[in-house]
């Protein structure tokens, strides 16, 4: 039987007076052997060797590796806590390595789970999985636990609800005893739990390899426990196995002498349900199920409180957001309408309204590979029309109220330019909440690509400076005194001189700029703009 090295969910189904229970798991994913190279005669020196050195030593285990990588075999034995014979235990560990050789074959990885003891052998060095360092945490079952197996009895339980809840308390005494309180060189403790005698007397047991420190064994306890909250059902029966700790139950004696914890219990388990011991257990019975009523009124509290807090906190985020669509859609509605008034006057110019589906297909839904730049309007992005005409396309961030001011002065100012070295805007957008600009495109950027750049700087001859200078000063001239409306920048650096092909510069970037009236020669201004001042305003 081949089957995966992480989880196996055993069919088989355990009844009471049931023969030996075995489950086996094969391993083919990390390799197979020759049967007479190295690696097989490492195993066959580990298989003979660890059977003796488990029964004989005070903890029932036994760990070894034996040879050198890669042809190294690494293996454990490990017998139930409560077997006392050791002639039993070797037995036990010498038939299911014996099993594992035979059923497993040229397999380098092979686990055995027997009603007494658990074999397995790899090539991997699984024995290094708990850590060198006693406070290393175990903390999932399924990492350190190799092929983990599972079954239930095939009866359920009367009340399938408290017999869960007994089941949970039943398997946290326990682990709590053999991980804190049980003998280190045995990690074992059975228990016994008696509830009314409506119900069955509990008996179970867990088990650790003692290799493990007790915060791993406890750890490796907590992941066994979050199996059987997953696929417990009800049942009266049940067992999870696993190479460093397992777990089971039922409703019969499955242990070999007295319980060392007793739930319910007064001396020998089998004397429960005598008159004499009804009164007691019947006050632990109320009080475990005065507490586990308490929880569970204090869960559904909680949960209520939650609930209620989580429903106000969205009501306020639905009342939050629609403020801010229905301001959003104010903004949207004025600058649409603002527009189209706009166009009728203008209807003259080269100025077009594109659609928004226009623009992300032109730049590939705005993908980074198009990206040229970021500015306080927003990311600027490189696109191509489908008549194969290079724009550049400034888009102000969705949702967001920053940039409308900027965007309305930079369509009712650039688009009335009439001269080369302003830059030429050929249209925008206005789809609701998206809000774009399209210019023509300049492919050597910006102006401090060149003269803070090392590598282009020195292309950047005097020559090519000089009539750089002169075409910005030609553009000032033309915006303060022979444009239709006299315009100052306001923002004029060298990131806002944009550059075509040719060299010649284009100033960019309107969102500041200010009309003053033809016979005016200065104005007061109602907020501060300018990077450099804003700058100098953040600094101080």
């Amino acid at each position: 039987m081949v089957v995966p090295p992480y989880l196996l969910l055993s069919s088989t189904l355990l009844f009471p007076g049931a023969a030996a229970y075995s489950e086996y798991s094969c391993n083919g994913t990390t390799g197979s052997f020759t049967s007479g190279g190295a690696f097989a005669a490492n195993l066959g020196r580990l298989v003979a060797s660890l059977p003796a050195n488990a029964s004989s030593s005070p903890s029932l285990f036994a760990s070894a590796a034996v040879g050198a990588a890669p042809d190294a075999a690494y293996g454990l034995a490990l017998c139930r806590g409560d077997v006392a014979d050791p002639g039993a235990s070797a037995a036990c560990l010498a038939g299911a390595f014996a099993r594992l050789r035979r059923l497993c074959g040229a397999d380098r990885d092979a686990t055995f789970y027997a009603e007494l003891c658990t074999a397995r052998y790899s090539g991997g060095d699984f024995l290094a999985r708990p850590g060198d360092n006693d406070n290393s945490p175990v903390v999932n079952a399924l990492d350190v636990n190799g092929s983990t197996y599972y079954g239930w009895d095939a009866r359920n339980a009367t009340s399938r609800t408290l017999f869960l809840s007994l089941v949970g308390t039943l398997f946290g005494e326990m682990a709590m005893y053999a991980a804190y309180n049980s003998s280190a060189a045995r990690m074992f403790a059975s228990a016994a739990m008696y509830v009314n005698p409506q119900l069955p007397t509990v008996y179970g047991f867990v088990q650790c390899t003692p290799d493990l420190s007790r915060g791993q064994c406890w750890d490796c306890f907590q992941g066994l426990q979050d199996l059987n909250r997953r696929w417990y059902d009800g049942r009266e029966g049940g067992r999870i196995l696993g190479v460093r700790c397992s777990f089971r139950y039922e409703a019969y004696h499955i242990f070999a002498g007295m319980p060392e914890v007793r739930i319910g219990l007064q001396g020998d388990a089998s004397s429960s349900s005598t008159p004499g011991n009804r009164g007691s257990n019947h006050k632990k019975v109320v009080i475990v199920a005065l507490i586990v009523s308490i929880t569970a009124f204090c869960a559904i509290l909680v949960a209520g409180l939650l609930i209620i807090r989580t429903h106000r906190q969205r009501a306020e985020k639905r009342k939050k957001l629609q403020l801010q669509l229905q301001a959003q859609s104010r903004n949207s509605s004025a600058t649409e309408e603002a527009l189209k008034l706009w166009r009728i006057e203008e209807s003259s110019t080269d100025f077009t309204l594109y659609d928004f589906a226009e623009l992300a297909a032109a730049t590939a839904d705005f993908s980074d590979k198009n990206l040229l730049g970021r500015g306080g309007f927003g990311p600027v992005y490189k696109g191509k029309l489908p008549d194969g005409a290079e724009i550049a396309v400034k888009r102000l961030a969705a949702h967001s109220g920053q940039g409308l001011e900027e965007f309305k002065n930079e369509i009712q100012l650039i688009a009335k330019l009439q001269h080369t070295n302003p830059v030429r805007l050929v249209g925008c957008c206005v789809q609701e909440e998206e809000k774009l600009l399209v210019y023509e495109y300049m492919p050597n950027r910006s102006l401090n690509c060149f003269i803070f750049d090392r590598q282009r700087g020195p292309s950047m001859d005097w020559e090519k400076r000089r009539r750089i200078i002169e075409g910005i000063a030609q553009g000032l001239l033309y915006l303060h005194k022979h444009s239709r409306v006299r315009i100052i920048h306001r923002d004029l650096k060298a990131s806002n001189i944009l550059l075509d092909k040719d060299l010649n510069p284009k100033i960019s970037d309107f969102g500041m700029a200010r009309i003053f009236g033809s016979n005016m020669t200065e104005a007061n201004t109602n907020r501060v703009v300018g990077t450099y001042m804003l700058r100098r305003a953040s600094s101080r």
